[in-house]
């Protein structure tokens, strides 16, 4: 190569690093899309569109709220996977998506760290499983016994096979014996439709769903357990998995919710994401109105920190798949 076109060569890529250093500097610069692994209408829909309006609000630019829902939050990660890393797309991804399915498909179109950019963890959610009131018992226990001879009976709905919904019902059958079987369905809409026509007598979902509390309260449903040994302020008649004496170590399924950019998106972009995001996530009304008032618990840490805690999350899934029994050959 001669020397003119070594500089010419030189003055190219130099070319291109300042024309992506500017763009970096004026990010972002167009609508943003944010990936959704659930379908509209849900409590996890309402808080992605208020955090959309929020970074509108202090970047001058649009959040597009995309639902990419079905096949147990695999799809939207697929979508997220393959989109350009180019700071343009953010994914909301779940514990089911990084931690659990790894664990429980033998084979799995993504791998979680090297497919994705963590950005930051948004919250933990708290489940509550829900009975019909059709059945007539009014605690777990006596719901155990019930089982034994209607089993024939009895259904439960899930979001899809794998997830938190139905990890949570098949430990509970695993401890404690109880019978009933398993219906899978594409998201919370469609399962509480089948719920309130009866087709299933429980579901475990987010307390934190549109008006699901109110019902709890006014007994239109029964609340029957909380993972863990807190209650809710939300729903304080419904008792505890402790206090329904069921104490392992690992029975709180605390699901979580995190934003991703795809793989290979600039690390000062997933920065400038992290610091927008962490502080809607930590502003007193909007964390009051759109989190702690849903059950939500805010976490907005930073990309080392949710990442070493993706790490450490895998390994507390891989105990709880364990103790399900579920395994998916998909």
């Amino acid at each position: 190569m001669t020397t003119q076109r070594r500089i010419a060569s030189v003055l190219v890529l130099l070319l291109a690093l300042a024309t992506a250093a500017a763009a970096q500097d004026n990010y972002p610069s167009k609508p943003v899309r944010m990936i959704v692994p659930l379908p509209p209408g849900g409590a996890i829909d309402v808080f992605a569109r208020a955090l959309g309006k929020e970074f509108e609000t202090r970047t001058k630019q649009p959040v597009v709220v995309e639902s990419r829902a079905g096949a147990n939050t695999i799809i939207a990660a697929n979508a997220c996977k393959q989109s350009p890393p180019d700071g343009y797309t953010v994914c909301m991804l779940t514990r089911s998506t990084i931690s659990i399915n790894p664990e429980i498909y033998k084979k799995l179109s993504y791998e979680p760290l090297k497919d994705f950019e963590p950005i930051t963890n948004a919250f933990f959610g708290q489940q509550i499983v829900i009975l019909n009131t059709a059945v007539p018992v009014k605690t777990f226990a006596a719901f155990v016994a019930y089982s034994m001879t209607n089993a024939d009976k009895l259904n439960y709905g899930s979001f899809g096979a794998g997830g938190d919904s139905h990890l949570v019902i098949e430990w509970l059958k695993n401890k404690t014996g109880v019978r009933i079987t398993h219906v899978p369905f594409k998201g919370t809409t469609d399962a509480m439709l089948a719920f309130t026509s009866n087709e299933v007598q429980m579901v475990a979902l987010l307390v934190g769903n549109p008006d699901l509390a109110r019902q709890v309260r006014e007994g239109v449903v029964r609340g029957l357990l909380l993972p863990g040994n807190k209650r809710s302020p939300l729903v304080p008649d419904v008792e505890t998995f402790a206090e329904a004496g069921i104490t392992a170590a690992d029975a709180t399924f605390l699901p979580w919710f995190g934003l991703f950019a795809p793989k290979g998106t600039p690390k000062e972009i997933v920065a400038k994401l992290n610091a927008e995001f962490t502080a809607i996530i930590k502003t007193p009304a909007f964390r009051d109105k759109f989190l702690t008032a849903n059950a939500f618990t805010p976490v907005a840490n930073s990309v080392e920190e949710f990442t070493s805690f993706i790490v450490e999350d895998r390994k507390t899934a891989a105990r709880l798949v364990e103790i399900s029994g579920v395994k998916l050959n998909d």
